[in-house]
């Protein structure tokens, strides 16, 4: 398993993304941009919403196996279950919808699995995909 701490700060995107591509070389791009994704939203969300005062830190758990790629976010930011969010209104004109809720949508949309959990003071995010069977 790789391992990254960041401070929650929007300058960390680059490294987080970076981090991935480095972590899931081999595994595709289709798929390492597929997670690169799921994991900017969610970080953007935290470092934006998550530390009202000083920032504090994020950590990107990230395995790949023969199947499987998972990723695991955790922060000591509010406490916030993102699955909670209402999906966004899609059918609606954009000019029409609210600001926000996209990132979710992003992130449900591209992983096969999402799950949140609370443990003790730290919100823990945890994504799978599947990787594409080999030729």
């Amino acid at each position: 398993m790789a391992e990254l701490t960041v401070r929650a700060e929007l300058g960390a995107l680059t490294a987080i993304a970076d981090f991935l591509a480095e972590t899931l070389a081999g595994c595709g791009d289709e798929l390492v941009f597929a997670i690169q994704l799921a994991v900017d939203e969610a970080c953007s969300n935290i470092v934006l919403y998550g530390y009202p005062g000083e920032p504090g830190s994020i950590t990107i758990a990230c395995t790949a196996d023969d199947d499987t790629v998972r990723v695991t976010i955790t922060d000591d930011g509010v406490p916030f279950d993102p699955l909670t969010a209402p999906p966004p209104p899609l059918d609606v004109p954009v000019e029409e919808r609210p600001i926000g809720g996209l990132g979710i949508h992003f992130i449900r949309t591209v992983t096969d699995s999402v799950a949140y959990a609370r443990e003790g003071e730290r919100n823990v995010l945890s994504m799978e995909k599947k990787r594409p069977a080999s030729p």
